[in-house]
Formats: C-alpha cells, structure tokens, sequence
C-alpha cells in the first residue's frame, strides 16, 4: 500500500526538503559575513526549491489546502519560538525557562523559520497557480486569445 501516512502529513520528498530548509535556518545563525552563510542560504534555497518541485504540478485547490496548512503550521510553531525568546509576562517566562538554552532555541527556531519559509513558497505557487501560470492550465495569453 502506498499511501500508509495519514491524509496531513505530507509526502516524504516534502518532509525531507523541509528538514534541509531547517537545518539551513539552524546553521545561519544571523546576516553577518560568516562561512556559514553560503552553505546556510544553499541548503535553504535547494529545500525549498524541493518543496516547490514536489508540489509544483498539484490542483489549484490542493496547492490552496496546502498553502493553508503550511500557514497554519507556521503559526504553531512560532508560538513556542516567541514564548522562548521574548517572554513579557511571567507566565510567558516561566514557560521560557522550560525550553532555554541553545539547542532548544536553535531548534525552535529552525522548526518555525523553516514552516515560514515553506508557507511563503507555496503561497506564491498558488498564486502563480491562481492567475494562470501553472502547467496544468492554458497561459495568460492563450486565455485571452480564446476570449
């Protein structure tokens, strides 16, 4: 059987090009000139070169359900970065302590910085999608011509 994951989790060429986007947000730790920045921003830029490439020939309606989804779990995953990095309540600090030191923060800041980077990159798929630059649908121009 093919199709053992359930229908939410994506497909493993998607899941290991999100991983590969997420070890490239870990490594670059900032915009300083480092050695880290090129092999940071080529893993990055391959991964999500990846995710496009895998879902780059879905429906338009799939690609907008995707889109959703990659937004929402952006938004998931933000929420503990933020709590660990900026805690301005007690509540919030408390909460910060439970995950400080360097390799949780590394690591929730790759999970949501790589969710980000991916929901934008099938955000503009699916508007590219939307307005008619999509390979399953006729271009622009040959829309027009028909009209």
């Amino acid at each position: 059987m093919d199709h053992y994951l359930p229908t939410w989790a994506p497909p493993l060429p998607v899941a290991i090009s999100a991983a590969a986007v997420a070890t490239g947000v870990a490594i670059n730790t900032g915009f300083e000139p480092t050695l880290r920045t090129i092999p940071a921003l080529l893993l990055v830029s391959f991964g999500l070169a990846g995710v496009a490439n895998h879902i780059a020939d879905y429906h338009v309606e799939h690609l907008r359900r995707i889109a959703h989804r990659w937004w929402l779990l952006a938004f998931v995953a933000f929420l503990p970065y933020g709590l660990v990095t900026s805690p301005s309540s007690e509540s919030a600090a408390a909460m910060g302590e439970a995950f400080a030191g360097p390799i949780a923060e590394t690591t929730l800041e790759a999970f949501a910085g790589a969710s980000i980077l991916c929901a934008v990159a099938v955000s503009v798929l699916y508007g590219f999608a939307r307005y008619g630059i999509h390979p399953g649908r006729p271009t622009p121009e040959d829309r027009l011509l028909d009209d």
